[in-house]
């Protein structure tokens, strides 16, 4: 037998939430390390916990200042392009 689809929604049960969280921290970790090395990327992840702390990932390429100086140098025109299409993909999926 395979496993069941979960439907995508917020955990209601706060240390459910909190478990969950610490499982698949350490993946999404992985990945975005392996992202980072696979296609030669500059890679920042800032996470917070549903207990309020912080969990940075850094990728190998450049050091974090160096990558929040480059988003730093982008206009806000720039910026808002790049946010209407995150909040676009995000709502087609």
């Amino acid at each position: 037998m395979g496993r069941v689809k979960l439907k995508i929604k917020k955990l209601e049960n706060t240390s459910g939430r909190q478990v969950t969280y610490s499982k698949r921290r350490s993946g999404i970790l992985k990945k975005a390390k392996e992202l980072s090395i696979l296609c030669d990327i500059d890679l920042i992840l800032l996470m917070f916990s549903p207990s309020g702390r912080p969990t940075i990932c850094v990728g190998d390429k450049s050091p974090i200042d160096e990558v929040i100086a480059k988003y730093a140098q982008q206009t806000p025109q720039e910026r808002a392009k790049r946010y209407l299409s995150y909040i676009h993909f995000l709502f087609t999926c």
